[in-house]
């Protein structure tokens, strides 16, 4: 199988499981009753019923976004790493970086597989906060989000064992596709994916600060 169609074929499978963990999220898990227990001491019934009923009209939304930013997300991350790549003047093609870079997306769906389980049948009484809050052996785990500040629960929940993983992951990848030793493709990841995750974190925590209420 040539790069090209490896690729389709991983995307396809990416996709798939992520469309299929986001129906079971809102079919099983954002359940009328759990829209109740989280808002019933802010809205009367009507209007939880109303907003249950349109998240669940538009719900189509979210399976046609699921495709595209997964390809933007990945591509970004393959010229991140082609960037590094080249600082390091070393040759690989960037159908082989897109394989590296998708094969090690893989690792956040055991991530979601985990959240599911957790609220399936750990905790099973929770609200939509804690679905949108939690995520699996995160920094944010060791605190009580309600005494934070919301700046940080992104950084925390991005300070997680799968985010490590998924470093070592894309410098195996490099490393076995170029035929060196680890530390090549931990260095490749160091200076080209880091530091783009870094202003991403703070992207997202201006954004907070500028979209949040004042209080």
């Amino acid at each position: 199988m040539n790069a090209r169609n490896k690729n389709l074929y991983l995307y396809l499978i990416l996709v798939f499981i992520s469309m299929v963990l986001t129906f079971l999220f809102q079919k099983v898990l954002l359940t009328k009753n759990v829209y109740y227990n989280s808002l019933q001491d802010q809205l009367d019934n009507s209007r939880i019923d109303q907003l249950f009923d349109s998240q669940a009209k538009y719900a189509w939304f979210g399976y046609v976004v699921i495709p595209i930013w997964l390809l933007i997300k990945i591509t970004i991350i393959t010229l991140c790493l082609q960037a590094g790549i080249i600082l390091q003047n070393i040759k690989l093609s960037f159908k082989k970086t897109f394989t590296i870079a998708i094969t090690a997306e893989f690792v956040f769906l055991l991530s979601i597989f985990i959240k599911f389980f957790w609220f399936f049948f750990v905790k099973t009484n929770y609200t939509i906060a804690d679905v949108q809050q939690f995520y699996p052996i995160s920094a944010l785990n060791l605190f009580d989000v309600k005494t934070i500040s919301p700046l940080l629960v992104y950084p925390l929940q991005t300070l997680n064992i799968f985010e490590v993983l998924y470093w070592f992951i894309l410098a195996a990848g490099i490393s076995q596709a170029l035929k060196t030793d680890m530390d090549k493709g931990v260095r490749i990841v160091f200076v080209s994916y880091i530091p783009a995750l870094v202003v991403w974190l703070c992207c997202v925590v201006f954004l907070t600060v500028n979209l949040t209420p004042a209080s």
